[in-house]
Parts: C-alpha cells; structure tokens; sequence
C-alpha cells in the first residue's frame, strides 16, 4: 500500500470539505463552476472539491473562485 496523498500546501482549506487539484493535462472533459457559473474548458487546471465523506457530491471549481468560496468560510 502506498501512502496516502499530501495536502497541497497551496490550496485552500475549507473547514468540512476535501479539495484536490486536476492539472490541465487530466481535465478531460467541460465543467461549470458552481461559484460563478462559467464553464472550465478541457484542458484547464482547476480543483475539484465535497463535502467530507460525500465524494459523490463532488464539484469542479475554478481555483481563484475556490479560493473565494475558502475565504468566505462556505462553498
């Protein structure tokens, strides 16, 4: 078993959420942030977070607009 993946030091938290990254080369596919409600294009890096435990309610979110959902203490 390998181990289990680091936290990305630069990237937000926000408390009660997990929240990993999905660099341009794996974003195979269009998304809509749900923060500001424009498409992630294939091929753009972005981030891809749910709530703890809940990973079929997972989201794409652009990183800046994840940052601001961080900030705010709410997704």
């Amino acid at each position: 078993m390998g181990l289990p993946p680091r936290p990305d030091p630069f990237l937000p938290v926000l408390a009660g959420y997990e929240v990993q990254r999905v660099p341009a080369f794996r974003a195979t596919k269009d998304y809509v942030c749900p923060d500001c409600g424009n498409t992630i294009r294939r091929g753009e890096g972005h981030v891809v977070a749910w709530p703890e435990g809940l990973v079929v309610d997972r989201r794409h979110w652009h990183l800046h607009c994840w940052r601001l959902a961080s900030n705010r203490g709410y997704a």
